[in-house]
């Protein structure tokens, strides 16, 4: 193992010339530039690290472009207008991903530990053509996109213990900042804010392998965001998301796009996010969504900037595809069980969601004290008028399955008898009496007499490569054991199956 101490002027080179063992080390010192590690390797047991010396606090070392937010934002509206322009058929910085200040390049083995990166755009960290990346315990704040990664010899990634704050102006990303005017299909140049139009981590075409856990992320439009637009079955595999928190998301956490398979998001802590998981893939291999708890304390878009209006400020807790004819097929299992659930909006308002097979979970809703309902129905509209709207009732068909739920939610009653809708045997429909309103997870504990109360029903999964049950008889929805019991305690679930095998440098760097 051998120390690199660097300066801003000395890190390039050091990176140009680092082998397996190095520790290169920042020094205190203002790191302004465009930093590429390429074409270098570690090992499983030595590999490249790139940190802070020992003793220089993080923030006297900060990688940045020293550059605002306000600085940014009209480049960022121009360049989204740009997008249209050169052909892309959604506005976006997406073209432009791959301008960050640290870049990782064909490389193997290296890990990014413990440093602040802030005030750059569009992009903090790139991943190319790499493998065995690791980005731990560092702070990030500012940038369109916080961890880019792309190709399909790119896999392996760990990101954990970071923090990522896009937008440092407090509640601006949730409550004033419209919608449209960083996600609408049209730009205006001089009113939009396109540079939060982003995610903390963003890939494209993948092999995947990425674990995301221990993170802290908030006031962010996205969070987790994979594409796999060539629809190829190797790509955008084995995402293991758990263990985090996610607060003022203000559109979406959990975004499989296209194709995707063995993605998991279990144990994480959702606050105040628009639409929680939006999987619209056209295809799918198995998903795992279970033990996460999940609540809104403040309405989205509650105080729109003075002269707008947001009109995205409904939400859902599932976003789905949206029409039969895009449902290219096939689809495996969406596995939704055990989560705890407090919800202002509708669960699911249209489209389908093929697979999905909803059991043992605990959904209350709970609209903030004075305001009105601002849905009517579980899965959408209930106005006879507007079933076609709603979400698909042709469960046979697409093979969906609720059961085992405690769902209190109005009008579910209604829609529970609705011959449309084929629920199981042992949906109840009743609230599950949480103790609290949602402001932390103790909140989420059932009260001692509620019906969700060691109510659970026995589950039997497919797993990638072998099966997993559950007897029943658990607590409903994400926290275990009986009244007075650990937040901590949730119930477990299986444990993370991946399908990626394991390979050799050689095998890989030929790919």
């Amino acid at each position: 193992m051998t120390q690199i101490l660097v300066t801003p002027d000395s890190l390039q080179e050091a990176l140009d010339k680092a082998s397996a063992g190095d520790r290169i080390q920042l020094q205190a010192g203002r790191y302004d530039g465009v930093y590429t590690i390429s074409r270098r390797r570690g090992t499983e047991h030595n590999k490249i690290v790139i940190e802070p010396a020992q003793d220089t606090d993080p923030t006297d070392c900060q990688i940045s472009q020293r550059m605002t937010a306000e600085e940014f934002r009209p480049k960022s509206n121009r360049l989204a207008q740009s997008s249209l322009d050169l052909g892309y058929s959604f506005p976006g910085l997406y073209p432009w991903i791959d301008d960050a200040r640290l870049r990782v390049f064909r490389c193997e083995h290296v890990t990014v530990r413990g440093l602040c990166f802030r005030q750059s755009w569009p992009t903090h960290i790139f991943i190319d053509a790499s493998r065995d990346v690791v980005v731990q315990d560092c702070r990030f704040e500012d940038a369109t996109f916080c961890i880019g990664a792309f190709g399909p010899t790119t896999r392996d990634i760990l990101v954990e213990r970071c923090t990522w704050t896009q937008d440092i102006v407090p509640n601006r990303i949730w409550h004033q900042i419209p919608w449209h005017r960083i996600h609408g299909a049209t730009v205006d140049t001089a009113g939009d804010y396109r540079l939060f139009d982003g995610d903390f981590f963003r890939s494209n075409e993948i092999s995947g392998g990425v674990t995301i856990r221990h993170c802290k992320i908030k006031a962010a439009f996205n969070a987790i965001h994979g594409y796999n637009t060539s629809l190829q079955a190797p790509l955008n595999r084995d995402f293991n998301i758990y263990q985090n928190s996610f607060e003022q998301i203000r559109d979406n956490v959990f975004e499989p796009e296209d194709g995707a398979s063995n993605w998991w998001f279990h144990h994480n802590d959702l606050v105040d996010v628009h639409k929680w998981f939006s999987i619209e893939c056209v295809t799918r291999g198995p998903m795992f969504i279970f033990s996460n708890i999940g609540s809104f304390r403040t309405w989205q878009g509650s105080d729109p900037l003075p002269g707008d209006t947001d009109e995205n400020t409904g939400g859902a807790v599932f976003k789905a595809l949206k029409k039969a004819t895009d449902a290219k097929g096939p689809f495996d299992r969406l596995n939704v069980f055990h989560n705890s659930f407090l919800t202002r909006s509708a669960y699911i308002k249209k489209g389908l969601l093929p697979g999905m097979n909803h059991l043992n979970n605990a959904v209350s809703y709970s609209p903030s004290s004075g305001e009105p309902p601002r849905t009517k129905g579980f899965f959408g509209s209930v106005e006879k008028a507007e079933y076609r709207k709603r979400f698909t009732s042709s469960w046979q068909k697409w093979n969906i399955r609720f059961d085992g739920d405690v769902i209190g939610f109005p009008a579910f009653a209604q829609e529970l008898n609705q011959p449309m809708y084929p629920l199981g045997a042992d949906i109840v429909e009743c609230d599950p009496m949480f103790i609290g309103q949602g402001r932390n997870a103790a909140d989420f504990e059932l009260a001692a007499n509620s019906p969700a109360r060691t109510a659970s029903i026995p589950m039997h999964l497919q797993l990638p490569s072998s099966q997993w049950s559950s007897n029943g008889g658990d607590n409903v929805g994400a926290l275990q054991g009986p009244p007075g019991s650990p937040t901590s305690n949730r119930f477990p679930g299986p444990s993370f199956a991946p399908t990626l095998a394991k390979l050799d440098y050689e095998t890989f760097m030929g790919s």
